[in-house]
């Protein structure tokens, strides 16, 4: 117990970001810099119209970035933030030359000690996502955030990420892009603390995603920082932990999980050694993703269990669940 405690203390000082991706296994290798930026004033990005859900009308456009022939960057403000956050867009091929089409969103969350940039940065997504047929969101979520609204007793205080990410990044995004505004056209997926993000929001929210895809995740850990004390708060962390919530994952058409066991793996530099961070923070979560994998057995909800063995918490096992969940995803997102 001592030890699950001090892991579980130091977890957020070490899930996934770029820090991993370079002390051990792989690392980095995903796309970085593109073409220069191009900058577009407030007042020449979309706003979300005067009759747009009230959630997308909560958020201020405070600049918007051409960063490639796909990828854009957005800063915006919300109240439900104190400060400003960003979010970056992969478009479809075919999206600006085809005015009338609509298409499928996949929300794409980021883990611990990361941001909105780590997965065009790290983790290869423009190049993964080139021949996708869907727009691909990736918000910030904060370095340790955990998806979630932060509690100052029993009430909520900023940040408000849930509140933010599915009340209102939502609705903005389909009133700003030709989406398919609906249950059918969304999925959503994440790693490490993203991974426990996707499943959490997918279950709290069964009318707004489709599918949802966790690689590595961190689905126990959950953060005193915003939810207080477990052994005071219990009905609260029960409340958010996808393994408290798993019988509502049942409205999903698709679910997946995917994780190593800590264990160096193929997708490792040679010299890695069993003991390395990544090594550790992999074989410490795995445990809970089979539990939740028996929980779903149990429950009979039909998922996507890809236990794969030897493989450590870093971006070239994350880059590998992108590329192999997204067939899946496509499939379901298509049926919009």
């Amino acid at each position: 117990m001592a030890f699950a405690a001090r892991v579980r203390r130091s977890a957020l000082a070490v899930l996934a970001g770029g820090a991993i991706a370079a002390g051990c296994g792989g690392g980095g290798g995903g796309s970085t810099a593109g073409p220069a930026a191009s900058t577009a004033p407030p007042s020449a990005a979309p706003a979300a119209a005067a009759s747009a859900p009230a959630g997308a009308r909560a958020i201020t456009v405070v600049r918007r970035r051409r960063l490639g022939p796909r990828l854009e960057e957005w800063t915006l403000r919300t109240p439900a933030l104190s400060g400003p956050t960003r979010v970056r867009v992969l478009l479809p091929a075919g999206y600006r030359s085809d005015a009338t089409r609509r298409w499928p969103v996949l929300y794409l969350l980021h883990g611990a000690n990361s941001d909105d940039t780590s997965w065009t940065r790290f983790g290869d997504a423009e190049r993964i996502t080139a021949r996708a047929r869907m727009i691909v969101v990736m918000p910030d979520g904060g370095a340790d955030g955990w998806y979630t609204d932060w509690y100052a007793g029993d009430r909520t205080v900023p940040p408000r990420w849930e509140t933010y990410h599915v009340g209102e990044l939502v609705p903005w995004i389909d009133a700003t892009y030709r989406t398919v505004a609906a249950k059918r056209g969304r999925a959503i997926a994440g790693l490490s603390m993203g991974g426990y993000g996707a499943l959490s929001y997918a279950a709290r929210h069964p009318g707004t995603f489709a599918a949802a895809a966790s690689f590595s995740g961190a689905l126990e850990i959950g953060s005193e920082d915003a939810w207080g004390v477990r052994s005071a708060n219990e009905a609260r962390w029960r409340a958010h932990l996808p393994i408290s919530l798993a019988s509502r994952l049942r409205s999903l058409a698709l679910v997946e999980i995917r994780t190593g066991d800590g264990r160096p793996g193929p997708l490792d530099r040679p010299a890695t050694q069993p003991g390395c961070p990544a090594c550790s923070l992999e074989r410490f979560l795995h445990p809970a993703n089979v539990r939740l994998h028996r929980r779903l057995q149990a429950l009979g909800i039909r998922h996507v269990w890809d236990d794969y063995g030897p493989g450590t918490h870093d971006w070239p096992y994350w880059r590998r669940d992108l590329r192999e969940t997204l067939p899946g995803l496509e499939r379901v997102l298509a049926r919009s």
